[in-house]
């Protein structure tokens, strides 16, 4: 006999039926919902008037709203109460429990009794408790219909209502009530998101403001040009679902939003967007130019190219005699555009349209889309709740050659568009938008937008995906929103075109989706469907007929210099110059300028410049072949088929795919540092070329380049005048002092007594001149100077003579070309905000240089500019000033002493010098009288012109300033600043216009009775020479150890400085215990912004040698950490360790480390020392060569021996 095993299984559940059964507690008291309290300037008072009623409230902050939260149901109505009383503005929330449980009951005669419904209700369903009953009636006729609303009390028996089946002996339906979509919108306040039974604002009408409710309004007719109550514009009222404090609808996923009728027709009346052309108005003004419209529609037409064929040409272009030209537009939804680059680029070089319009591009604002050849603009889709959006967006791009310029978008709420002026010579502008409907927008209100569109130039052409259907274009069906673009069209006299066959092909149906709509044109065209590009869309070709002429972008130009050099040689012998006055050197410089040109002229030939891109064989090949099997599956619509256009199309995506990452490495494999290729890619990676937008100027927006650079020079002219300061001692001395200078004649022991310049000093200068450097208004660039015959520079040398010779410097130089950047984080629609960098001719450089050597000759042995100067003198940098600083602070802390520093902002300090008194602080200095009266002539009547792409503005003269850009200004600035007032008792530190005071002491009100007293002279200096100080920007930080209760009180121009925790000086940011924490923080910011930029360069996956990568890392991103290094090298090891992270992450990236690779192995295989190492031999040079700088305040540091205990800057050696 068998015995059986019994196996034990521990079920560690087993217990649970023997645990104790829980009982179910009573149910949750309802939540008690909160009062939403408008929050306004006066919140703090009401909140303390109701914590002194209720004791403490609990209140939260909410956007424009608090919520308070009352603890009881009594405490809530009290509260209102009291609200109510001391005027308070609020609403309450209604809680779901309370709120009634709406149906709409359908099947009962419309001239059913409510009280007869309700007393049947009773009958049939005691249990309920009945609200409210009411009937429906049609918005249209207001007449009512068979559909009865039913408020009910939830009570927990409210849905038994649905098992009604019959009732009062007909049929019934009973539904869930469907709410519109929108908003809630008080009856009471006009407010949203509450009912007006809940509201506690103040009642104001819809109409006109006034304190009563809508219905109660005298006002019966709509208004003209109504007020909207909330947002403050015209045109609307505070209804209008556009309004943009009107919470956005979110519509249903593929269905628009179903505004009644009598709604969209009352809110189509109250638009504007232009008095004088109005949507209303326009129904007044009926159909122009009838009879040319007419005679294209009396014209033959072709089904097969879906054009209109004109039999008598010359009737409608008499003016395009001789050759004619064809304007070429395609437009196409291509439901994204990203990794479609080589598709796009092969169609566009087929079919080489002039303006290319895209819909539905999908892109971010982050993400880079750039064609060869073209102009791109794009909208992208707005995000939302700041987090970016899928789908949508729209894009022009146009050749580069045709003159435009983009017309920025207005705010659309209804459809996304893209908009250009084609400039086109001897034309009217064209207004051409690339317009993108989404399906789930209302198919009646984007004609509002549309209107938007139609006024935003002349003859404006919109081309895009309307997704609208009619009949009148070929479609199957006539939609909602095609019916409301005939209409549209009709009424402003609009013209629809659309290609013969379909433009958007789906699963099983094929429409016409994608059409142009243009307004006041007579030309003859021609639109049909290509059956090319991958997406469920068929690019749209649409050509007109007219002669236009273009720039030449397909050339570029070649300089033989050996012809160059054989042209002047040849043409040009060499004789002395006779010049006797001011007007032969203008002649002079005029015809050495124009021999320089012509010979440049002579030996330069156009070449044509290749214009076609890149794509290989085999995508081409497949392209045409995916085209093929995109038209015959159109046609034959076989599933098959799609599957083998599904298959060729991934394959030109994988193909595309490696052959762009094949040219990146080739390019990247080829940069080296010998051709400069590395460095030139570098650049553009960190400096991305901005186009400059639109700009609001006096008289409105400026569009094209031309206006722009007009406009930004109006800026500049403002900018480059006196400030509006004035002292009339000071100016009586100046004007005295410059009249009497000019009334001095020159002595010929003066004259004779100047040393001439040799050729072989311009030949030395010269071959140091840099030709990647622009040039100036006369288009004479460097190269050109360093191919200059000798004979050419003995004229030249000439020229320079007898400008020192007469003191003269010619008005040919001194017109300077100004291109605009955009200063960083600044509004760039504000001319403003552009920084002026000026090009100067470089001739005018070349002379300057020997004008400079001999006023630093005059300065070095007079010893006249005051050392605590550092701006731009030899072997002194910022670190030396930022030294001078941070020795000054950390040797007072070392004596229990605390520093107050102002670092003071000077407003355009360059641009607004004053020139006469700079000329009469030159005399003060004693300035040799050749010297000064041809300083005086480089500063006087200076003019400049701002150029924007191929435009210029008229000169403008400048009032006041030094030239930018010039050799001599950075010296002039710092004579003109020279004579800054100094104490004894405090410390002065410049470089440039950055100035800072310092003073220091155990006691707070020394140190502030100190800054106060030199910032009061500089207050009176400031006011006798014209230099406007900005106080708002004026930082003040007090420098201490420890904690400090009080702070000294520091005044400048009668305005109290508030001392600030830390603040940014030369670069380098100094906080109040100078731990140096902030500055490194924000240079770990700066590096990894720049890293970001270069990460193609140096990242694993890049081919570039490793030798080049090391370099762009020691060449580009450490300077960026090591920059003062000998000032804050000494901070804290926890502060050092960040920054060293940092290089080892930038590190082991280039050198592709696994994670067991140490980072003292990987910098000794790569021959790199560490960062702390690197900063410390970058400061043991730095101080080492301290004692060898001929300066007095350099000089004066005091010497100390590093102490560990100490963190003063030389700990650093230690």
């Amino acid at each position: 006999m068998q015995t059986r095993t019994v196996i034990l299984l521990q079920n560690k559940y087993a217990d649970i039926e023997r645990l104790p059964v829980e009982k179910e507690g009573p149910p949750a008291p309802p939540k008690i919902q909160p009062l939403m309290i408008r929050n306004n300037n006066n919140y703090k008072e009401m909140l303390k008037n109701l914590n002194n009623k209720f004791g403490k409230v609990n209140a939260v902050l909410a956007n424009e709203y608090i919520k308070v939260y009352p603890e009881t149901a009594e405490e809530h109505r009290d509260m209102q109460k009291f609200c109510r009383e001391e005027k308070i503005e609020f609403y309450v929330i209604r809680p779901l429990s309370e709120r009634p449980f709406k149906i709409v009951m359908k099947g009962l005669h419309r001239d059913t009794d409510i009280e007869e419904i309700k007393s049947e209700l009773a009958i049939a369903l005691p249990e309920i408790e009945k609200l409210k009953v009411g009937q429906l009636k049609n918005v249209r006729t207001k007449s009512p219909m068979d559909i009865f609303m039913i408020e009910l009390k939830k009570n927990g028996h409210e849905n038994k209502i649905f098992e009604l089946t019959h009732f009062m002996f007909l049929k019934i339906k009973i539904q869930n009530y469907r709410k519109p979509p929108g908003a809630t919108q008080c009856w009471n306040c006009n407010m949203f998101n509450h009912s007006s039974a809940n509201c506690g604002f103040q009642t104001r009408c819809l109409k006109c403001g006034e304190d009563h409710r809508t219905n109660q309004c005298q006002i019966t007719t709509p208004q003209e040009n109504p007020k909207c109550i909330n947002c403050g514009a015209t045109g609307h009222i505070a209804s209008w679902r556009g309004c943009p404090l009107f919470p956005k609808i979110k519509p249903t996923k593929g269905q628009g939003v179903n505004y009644p009728k009598a709604q969209r027709e009352f809110l189509a009346s109250q638009y504007r967007r232009q008095e004088n052309i109005s949507y209303s108005m326009q129904t007044q003004k009926l159909i122009p130019r009838q009879v040319e419209l007419n005679s294209r529609q009396e014209s033959e037409y072709n089904p097969q190219t879906g054009s209109r064929e004109i039999g008598h040409e010359k009737e409608f272009l008499g003016f395009l005699e001789g050759v004619k030209v064809i304007l070429t537009i395609v437009f196409w939804n291509a439901n994204g555009v990203r990794n479609r680059s080589a598709d796009i680029r092969n169609f566009l070089e087929e079919h080489s349209p002039d303006i290319f319009l895209i819909q539905e591009t999908k892109l971010r604002p982050e993400i880079n889309f750039s064609i060869p050849n073209y102009e791109v603009y794009r909208t992208d889709r707005p995000q939302r709740n700041n987090a970016p959006t899928q789908g949508g967006g729209t894009g022009i791009l146009i050749k580069k050659s045709l003159p435009h310029h983009h017309i920025p978008t207005p705010q659309l709420h209804f459809v996304e568009a893209t908009s250009i002026s084609l400039n086109l010579t001897n034309k009217e502008p064209f207004t051409v938008t690339s317009i993108y409907i989404p399906p789930d927008t209302d198919p009646t209100l984007y004609t509002l937008d549309l209107e938007t569109l139609i006024q935003l130039g002349p003859n404006p052409i919109i081309c895009g995906d309307f997704n609208a259907q009619h009949q009148n274009w070929g479609s199957p069906i006539n939609t909602t929103r095609g019916k409301e673009l005939v209409r549209f069209t009709q009424v402003l006299g609009m013209e629809i075109l659309a290609p013969p066959s379909p433009t958007r092909f789906g699963f099983n149906s094929a429409t016409i989706l994608d059409l142009a709509v243009i307004k006041d044109f007579i030309l003859p065209f021609s639109i049909i469907s290509l059956p090319e590009l991958y997406s469920d869309h068929n690019p749209v070709k649409l050509t007109f007929q007219l002669k236009f002429t273009t720039l030449h972008n397909s050339v570029t130009t070649h300089t033989d210099w050996t012809k160059f050099q054989n042209y002047l040689k040849n043409q040009f012998d060499y004789r002395p110059l006779k010049i006797n006055s001011n007007t032969d050197i203008e002649i002079a410089v005029e015809k050495f300028t124009k021999n320089l040109q012509n010979a440049h002229r002579f030996a330069t030939k156009m070449v044509k410049k290749s214009i076609a891109t890149y794509i290989h064989a085999n995508i081409k090949d497949l392209i045409k072949t995916r085209n093929k099997t995109k038209k015959a599956w159109q046609t034959l619509r076989n599933p098959l088929i799609k599957t083998e256009l599904n298959r060729i199309e991934k394959l030109i995506k994988k193909l595309d795919k490696n052959s762009r990452q094949k040219d990146q490495t080739e390019e990247l494999e080829a940069l080296n540092t010998e051709d400069g290729t590395l460095w030139r890619k570098a650049k553009i990676m960190r400096k991305k070329a901005q186009k400059i937008p639109a700009l609001l100027g006096e008289n409105g927006f400026a569009y094209s380049d031309s206006i722009k650079a007009e406009t930004i020079a109006l800026s500049l002219e403002k900018q480059f005048s006196l400030n509006d300061l004035s002292h009339r001692e000071t100016e009586n001395e100046v004007k005295k002092s410059t009249e009497n200078f000019s009334t001095l004649p020159l002595t010929n022991n003066q004259i004779d007594n100047l040393k001439c310049i040799q050729p072989s000093e311009v030949i030395k200068v010269i071959k140091d001149l840099n030709i990647k450097k622009a040039c100036g208004l006369d288009c004479i660039t460097n190269k050109m100077l360093k191919n200059l015959p000798y004979t050419m520079i003995f004229e030249f040398t000439e020229i320079i003579n007898n400008i020192f010779k007469f003191n003269y410097f010619p008005k040919a130089w001194k017109t300077a070309v100004v291109v605009p950047i955009l200063k960083p984080g600044k509004d760039p629609t504000q001319p403003e905000n552009y920084r002026p960098i000026s090009l100067l001719s470089t001739l005018s450089k070349l002379t300057e240089n020997f004008i400079l050597d001999k006023l630093n000759e005059h300065l070095a042995e007079n010893k006249i500019l005051c050392p605590e100067q550092f701006g731009f003198r030899k072997s002194l940098t910022t670190t030396h000033q930022l030294l001078r600083v941070v020795e000054y602070i950390t040797s007072g802390f070392e004596k229990g002493e605390c520093t107050g520093a102002v670092f003071l902002d000077v407003q355009k300090a360059f641009d607004r010098v004053w020139i006469q008194g700079l000329i009469h602080k030159l005399i003060r200095y004693k300035t040799p009288p050749h010297l000064l009266q041809l300083l005086k002539s480089y500063l006087e009547e200076r003019k400049f012109a701002v150029k924007i792409g191929n435009s210029i503005s008229e000169a403008k003269i400048m009032r006041a300033g030094i030239p930018q850009g010039g050799k001599i200004s950075p010296v002039l600035y710092s004579l003109y600043v020279n004579d800054i007032p100094k104490t004894h008792k405090t410390l002065l530190g410049m470089y440039a216009d950055d100035t800072a005071i310092l003073a220091k002491n155990k006691n707070h009100k020394y140190t502030a009775a100190a800054l106060n007293q030199h910032l009061a002279k500089l207050d009176d200096w400031f006011l006798k020479w014209k230099i406007a100080l900005n106080v708002n920007k004026t930082e003040a930080v007090y420098f201490a150890k420890g904690r400090r209760k009080y702070k000294p009180i520091v005044k400048i121009k009668n305005q109290t400085i508030t001392w600030s925790q830390q603040a940014k000086y030369l670069g380098v940011i100094l906080d109040e215990k100078l731990t140096w924490k902030n500055h490194i923080t924000t240079i770990k910011t700066k590096f990894r912004a720049a890293s970001r930029k270069l990460f193609p360069l140096i990242a694993r996956d890049s081919e570039m040698n490793r030798k080049y990568k090391l370099l762009v890392y020691t060449a580009i991103l450490r300077p960026i950490i090591t920059y003062g290094c000998p000032i804050w090298g000494a901070a804290a090891n926890s502060n050092i360790r960040m920054l060293e992270i940092l290089e080892n992450n930038i590190i082991r990236l280039i050198c592709k480390a696994g994670w067991y690779m140490r980072n003292e192995d990987i910098r000794n295989a790569i021959k790199l020392i560490s960062l702390k190492e690197f900063i410390k031999k970058i400061s043991a040079k730095f101080y080492h060569n301290l004692d060898n700088i001929d300066n007095e305040a350099i000089q004066q540091l005091e010497h100390y021996s590093p102490d560990p205990k100490s963190k003063r800057p030389r700990k650093i050696l230690l």
